[in-house]
């Protein structure tokens, strides 16, 4: 990673899908209060822009979100780091809000607080239960009244941010990941080394669309299943901890063939399909998901603990 540290802010921005909507984005970030700042720009397209704080970084490939974010982490010079989704704008003062609170709290993955244009949350944050499905926290509340700091077991990546040194314990984005579970993988290993997630009540970040994938609903519901369900279980078998695996195995495999079929009787044969692959997918990611459980290294908190903080729940609860 870069350490001549000659800015405090480094926004990294994957503008692979979705073209159309940078520069609102970029318009905003110019507007900002704060302007201490570089944005890294991943695109596949060669571009030019007018304020020489924006530079871009062509790939000739998409591999994936990981892949892209590591590369602008890799490339980028700041103090501190931001990453956004190209199809967010900043409110003015979002930027100083976000690095006085990492200021002051510098051993933090932070959560800037995601808002639809119809002023209700998009996200902010979320658990995961004991089967390694996502719980999201606050959607669809009216953004008002997220009025106090949540921790939380992961920040979504469209508006997440930290320090470079936190980021440098932690380590990189595993790229294995092509699209999802990409910053729950990197949040939870945080968590596990003992550094709080936090979703901030302020550091309002506006979210225009969600999700980069074609609006087609067949083919949109079939690349997701595909991509979600490869990547819990790469996921759960790569983090969690021996023992709290190995007594949730048989409910995972039971719950994930289950589902299959349940998409066979309901004549969802695509999704039936796409889920057998990603199981495939998962079977040969096996000497990877080995490698990495030996290569774990400060751990200091376990699943055991985070049960305890209602960081994970159980499958099946209620999260209130």
């Amino acid at each position: 990673m870069a350490s001549d540290n000659s800015v405090t802010l480094s926004i990294i921005v994957i503008n692979v899908k979705g073209k159309e909507n940078l520069m609102p984005l970029i318009d905003s970030l110019l507007n900002s209060s704060f302007k201490d700042f570089e944005v890294i720009v991943i695109d596949d397209v060669e571009q030019k822009f007018e304020d020489k704080r924006i530079r871009l970084l062509k790939i000739n490939e998409d591999k994936g979100i990981a892949f892209c974010r590591n590369l602008g982490i890799k490339n980028s010079v700041g103090k501190f780091i931001l990453f956004l989704d190209n199809d967010t704008e900043v409110d003015h003062d979002t930027l100083e809000k976000f690095i006085s609170y990492l200021i002051e709290n510098p051993d933090s993955v932070v959560q800037l607080k995601l808002v639809r244009p119809n002023h209700v949350i998009d996200a902010t944050g979320g658990l995961v239960d004991d089967l390694g499905y996502p719980i999201e926290l606050n959607r669809d509340v009216e953004e008002s009244k997220i009025d106090r700091e949540i921790e939380v077991l992961y920040a979504k990546g469209a508006a997440m941010g930290m320090s470079r040194n936190t980021l440098n314990q932690i380590g990189l984005f595993d790229e294995i990941y092509f699209y999802g579970y990409e910053e729950t993988d990197l949040c939870y290993r945080a968590r596990k080394m003992g550094i709080k997630v936090i979703a901030l009540p302020f550091g309002r970040v506006i979210h225009k669309e969600h999700g980069s994938f074609s609006k087609d609903n067949k083919g949109r519901e079939t690349r997701l299943a595909h991509f979600l369900e490869r990547g819990r279980l790469y996921f759960i078998f790569k983090n969690f901890d021996s023992m709290f695996l190995l007594k949730r195995v048989p409910r995972v495999l039971f719950y994930f063939f289950g589902s299959i079929l349940k998409d066979i009787y309901g004549r969802k044969y695509h999704l039936a399909k796409t889920k057998i692959r990603a199981f495939a997918w998962f079977v040969s990611k096996f000497p990877s998901i080995i490698a990495e459980r030996r290569n774990i290294k400060g751990v200091t908190v376990n699943e055991k603990e985070l049960m305890k903080l209602r960081l994970i729940v159980r499958h099946g609860e209620t999260v209130s």
